[in-house]
């Protein structure tokens, strides 16, 4: 396979949202319901299919059929030479042959999807292979992972990243120590008015976007 692609940044073939905007569909802020909502879904996922359909045209493989699953499995076998937007994109292509799931997103017990887990991140926030990876790409990235396959981590961690992510995909980071106070917020339960958090945040980001 010609890996021309696999030097360039990734996840930037479309711009991003500035604004946290309502879905038209569920009408919660968009992105928050990427499991329940198709338009939610594909308003996180859109960025990793704009490459992944850049790669079937460029390697003129038709989508959905058997030459686009071999395509993922060649992306897997060889996943330092691929953008990171791709490896994700194969890897929901591709069925854990011990647990027959999403490969790396079987239940935690699954060694196979564990290690197939594992492989992803080494080369995140570097200038290596696979191109230069910001901050917040590489929230984008953890996000998307931990809210398509929830089951894997603590109600707080799936919480916090769900609630979160329709502001990263802005390009908004939370600042560390408030990362800190919320997740331990969330980990003990205690009561919180998360309504009024993210308005604040979402009135600053909207505020920035809007000059």
């Amino acid at each position: 396979m010609d890996r021309q692609k696999k030097r360039q940044p990734a996840g930037r073939a479309i711009p991003r949202p500035t604004r946290v905007e309502p879905c038209d569909q569920c009408q919660a802020v968009l992105g928050l319901n990427y499991r329940d909502c198709a338009n939610c879904h594909q308003a996180i996922e859109r960025f990793w299919e704009a490459d992944w359909q850049a790669l079937l045209a460029h390697e003129q493989i038709v989508a959905e059929l058997a030459d686009e699953t071999l395509l993922a499995q060649v992306v897997i076998a060889e996943l330092d030479d691929h953008l990171w937007t791709i490896v994700d994109m194969a890897m929901r292509r591709i069925r854990c042959e011990e647990c027959g799931q999403e490969l790396g997103g079987g239940p935690i017990q699954c060694a196979a999807c564990q290690f197939a887990f594992g492989n992803l991140w080494w080369h995140d926030i570097d200038a290596g292979r696979q191109g230069v990876m910001t901050h917040n790409e590489h929230a984008l990235r953890v996000g998307r992972y931990v809210i398509r396959h929830p089951h894997r981590y603590s109600n707080a961690i799936a919480t916090g990243w769900r609630m979160n992510m329709p502001r990263i995909v802005t390009g908004w980071l939370p600042p560390g120590q408030d990362a800190r106070r919320y997740a331990t917020i969330l980990k003990q339960e205690k009561i919180m008015d998360w309504d009024a958090v993210y308005r604040k945040i979402d009135a600053e980001i909207n505020q920035a976007s809007d000059g």
